[in-house]
């Protein structure tokens, strides 16, 4: 199990890579930063007696990521209806951080547990171009209990690909246009050329719903999808809740660094400001001898 683990992270890395010489080649058309920007979604399937010892591994790995300084986001997603199935979802500034992502303490023990916690090697869906221009909502917003976070991995017939991207790309404008959407967003799978990954998130699942069975275009895309599936339309579709650090986890948690901004020097009560890289805080210290200071 662990040469197969081992493969599998490899493969996710080299995957990576692969991106991002093929978002580098495009810089003539975007902006250079975003142009290297690498963002996938990895799927684990745990064994039901494992599943806690995973869980804290990945979640090491949610409460460390931040710090990094390629990471530009990670979310922890838990599949509502698979207890034993659990997402997790990166973005990295470019292929350099995602080397030194997985070479950090918390992401090696997260390979180390996934060799007697998973059922099945962890598959890596790394992002290709999305097929509009991404709209996404802020990284710091968290999805709410009452919400509806979606991702589809999508197995597409290959003589129907062409005509399925086709259909989404009216289908996102469609669906942006609504006012229970909060982002809708579909892309390719880098190194699988009959992959596509569509990410939703709604207000409600109810809105979500009604929509997809009374909109006309939703109902055409639902159609054509059916008879350009390799399976099913449900055996692709999770509805996820996202998971998150406590806040007594984030309060204990090292995974932040301060930054000093300025220092005063040569009064009786020197005073100094540091601010936190991760979090929208500001450490003030003012320190006064054998006189009481505070930070």
């Amino acid at each position: 199990m662990n040469k197969i683990l081992m493969m599998a992270f490899s493969f996710l890395v080299a995957t990576a890579a692969n991106a991002n010489d093929q978002t580098t080649d495009k810089k003539e058309n975007s902006a250079q930063e975003k142009s290297t920007i690498i963002q996938m979604i990895g799927k684990f399937q745990m064994k039901p007696e494992s599943r806690d010892q995973f869980k804290a591994a990945m979640m090491a790995v949610r409460k460390g990521t931040p710090s990094e300084p390629g990471a530009l986001a990670i979310r922890m997603f838990e599949d509502k209806n698979n207890p034993d199935l659990l997402f997790g979802y990166e973005r990295f500034k470019d292929f350099s951080a995602v080397e030194y992502h997985r070479k950090q303490p918390y992401e090696l023990n997260l390979f180390s547990a996934a060799g007697t916690t998973l059922s099945a090697p962890p598959i890596a869906y790394v992002f290709g171009p999305a097929l509009v221009e991404e709209v996404r909502a802020p990284d710091e917003r968290i999805v709410d209990s009452s919400e509806l976070y979606a991702v589809a991995l999508f197995d597409i017939k290959p003589d129907q690909f062409d005509r399925v991207v086709a259909q989404y790309k009216q289908q996102i404008l469609n669906v942006r246009q609504q006012a229970g959407n909060i982002s809708f967003n579909a892309y390719r799978v880098i190194d699988n050329p009959t992959q596509l990954v569509v990410v939703e998130w709604w207000k409600s699942a109810e809105v979500a719903r009604e929509f997809s069975t009374t909109d006309p275009l939703s109902m055409e895309t639902g159609k054509l999808l059916m008879a350009s599936l390799e399976k099913p339309i449900p055996e692709y579709l999770h509805e996820l809740r996202e998971v998150t650090p406590t806040k007594s986890e984030a309060a204990q948690s090292s995974d932040f660094s301060l930054n000093k901004k300025w220092e005063v020097t040569g009064f009786k009560m020197p005073e100094s400001v540091f601010a936190s890289a991760d979090h929208p805080w500001l450490y003030v210290s003012n320190v006064n001898g054998a006189e009481p200071g505070f930070i």
